[in-house]
């Protein structure tokens, strides 16, 4: 389940991991963001932000 389901990496392979489990499943309307190692929280803010200013914007660019 792991292997499949969970996204780990640049914000290009994020975006190709995304879209392509959009092939897979079609439309979904949920994603569950989750963030575990809160070691450095700098480095889980960050990741978010990219998320919502990188990888969401050209994801949603690729479905419209």
């Amino acid at each position: 389940m792991v292997d499949s389901l969970v996204m780990a990496g640049t914000v290009d392979k994020i975006v190709d991991d995304l879209l392509a489990f959009r092939e897979e499943v079609g439309d979904f309307g949920t994603l569950v963001y989750a963030g575990h190692d809160w070691v450095d929280p700098a480095l889980g803010k960050r990741s978010m932000e990219l998320m919502a200013t990188e990888v969401m914007p050209r994801v949603n660019k690729a479905i419209r």
